[in-house]
Parts: C-alpha cells; sequence; structure tokens
C-alpha cells in the first residue's frame, strides 16, 4: 500500500457468518485488507484497503457488502 490511495473501509458480514466472523476476518485480510476493528454482535468490520484490492473483498465468501467510509463533520 505504499503510493497507491488508500480507502477506510466498513464491511458488513451476511448473518450465516456471523458465528464464523474471524474466519471472514482472515479472508478480509488474506485479501489485502488491514482491520482496524471486529463488531462481531453486528456482523461490521472495519479497517483500510489499497483501491486496487477494494473490488475483490466485495468477493471474499460471508461478505455482504463493502463501503467507502464517509468522513462526518460536526456543524
Amino acid at each position: 500500500m505504499s503510493d497507491e490511495q488508500v480507502e477506510r473501509i466498513i464491511v458488513s458480514v451476511d448473518d450465516q457468518n456471523l458465528p464464523v466472523i474471524q474466519s471472514v476476518v482472515t479472508a478480509l485480510e488474506s485479501a489485502g485488507m488491514k482491520v482496524d476493528e471486529v463488531l462481531p454482535v453486528i456482523g461490521i468490520i472495519t479497517g483500510k484497503v489499497a483501491q486496487s484490492k477494494l473490488e475483490g473483498l466485495k468477493t471474499v465468501p460471508g461478505v455482504a457488502s463493502v463501503e467507502i467510509e464517509e468522513e462526518m463533520q460536526a456543524i
């Protein structure tokens, strides 16, 4: 992930794979994601990934969706 653009992402795990969320985490890491936080009760995994590997994460078994984390600002 040297010079390449890195995106902060939120991955949702499908309900069937919540009991094995750690194996989904391992597969995401193997696909290039740097995992920051795992919220097993709600099936959310947050982290970073190079833009070139973003689409590949969507094909990881157990992944329901991959979204780019939007920056929030207080008004």
